[in-house]
């Protein structure tokens, strides 16, 4: 599984930063004969788009997962009561078909859709088995793993029937009890999180410290450690990279890392940005806002919950996302 952020931080759902604590993971489809993932990324990202957000979408041509929401992060994709439990992804769907009324369509290339189902299907496999594994959930739980079709059924969802009106028309022979079966088969094999460890001794998966760029960058991991100081060793002689712990905190910043900038203006453009004790959402709200205007950053740093960093305000209050407002 390929997995690259993507986060939509144009999008009013974004920018709302509203968090919720993760029970399950709901798996949905396009609902359109569209397989590219970046097309739905480009039209999403925007201020004016507030009719959805999801936490990732995977794509029909290649399987790549794009995460675009962090994943505690409130979503809009139920229409019901799961968007404050859940966490929501859309598989894209195959070109060649065409729907001809509600859930229904025809398909004009069967075996191509089938491929790319299959793609879809597999990513979904080890996207929700590293999300489970993350949030210490377990598939086969009742209520954690459901479709749309199924938080339809629950009276948690909107009245939708993806994706299992794809597979069951295309013949495929995916089922959601399978899904939740082979999710919970690839929990502990996960191919975006291989740990590469520093003694030949087996090691516990969830005792492990990771070094990466990002946490959502499984890609640029340089190794998974046991031992803490073993992988602040590792950070150290990569530019750039962190260490994280098995929530994905980062327990450690490396100490190549690029000089902090000078102290610059920025302006913010929403009325109830919220002041943190520190840099990155595991850090603890002050419970202050900032309000719309222009403050003093006297400090940078990169931080879980924002793609531009946090800035540490000049009057000490504590630090804000860099993600809503701009430089001037």
């Amino acid at each position: 599984m390929k997995l690259v952020e993507s986060i939509l931080t144009k999008n009013p759902c974004y920018t709302a930063g509203r968090k919720i604590t993760v029970k399950g993971l709901m798996l949905h489809s396009v609902g359109c004969p569209q397989p590219s993932a970046s097309v739905f990324i480009k039209n999403w990202n925007s201020a004016s788009y507030d009719r959805a957000c999801v936490h990732g979408f995977i794509d029909g041509n290649d399987g790549t997962v794009y995460q675009t929401l962090p994943w505690d992060h409130r979503g809009w994709h139920a229409g019901g009561a799961a968007n404050n439990t859940h966490i929501g992804v859309e598989m894209c769907e195959p070109a060649c078909i065409k729907y001809t009324g509600g859930a229904t369509f025809t398909c004009s290339d069967n075996e191509a859709a089938k491929a790319s189902v299959t793609k879809t299907y597999n990513a979904a496999v080890e996207l929700f088995a590293m999300l489970c594994e993350k949030f210490n959930l377990d598939p086969l739980s009742d209520g954690v793993i459901i479709s749309h079709a199924e938080g339809a059924k629950r009276g948690v969802a909107s009245n939708h029937g993806d994706p299992d009106h794809l597979w069951r028309q295309l013949g495929i022979g995916y089922t959601m009890d399978g899904f939740r079966k082979d999710v919970k088969a690839k929990m502990g094999n996960v191919s975006t999180d291989t740990p590469v460890t520093d003694d030949t001794k087996p090691v516990e998966k969830a005792k492990l410290y990771r070094v990466r760029k990002t946490w959502a960058d499984s890609k640029s991991q340089k190794g998974a450690f046991k031992n803490l100081d073993n992988a602040k060793k590792c950070a150290d002689t990569n530019d750039g990279y962190s260490v994280f712990d098995e929530k994905g905190t980062v327990v450690y910043s490396g100490k190549s890392e690029k000089p902090k900038a000078e102290s610059f203006l920025f302006r913010v453009s929403i009325s109830d940005l919220n002041i943190r004790c520190g840099p990155g959402t595991n850090y603890l709200a002050t419970g202050k806002f900032t309000g719309k205007g222009t403050f003093t950053i006297v400090e940078v740093q990169e931080g879980k919950g924002s793609t531009n960093g946090w800035g540490r305000l000049k009057s000490g209050a504590g630090w804000i996302s860099l993600d809503h407002g701009e430089v001037v």
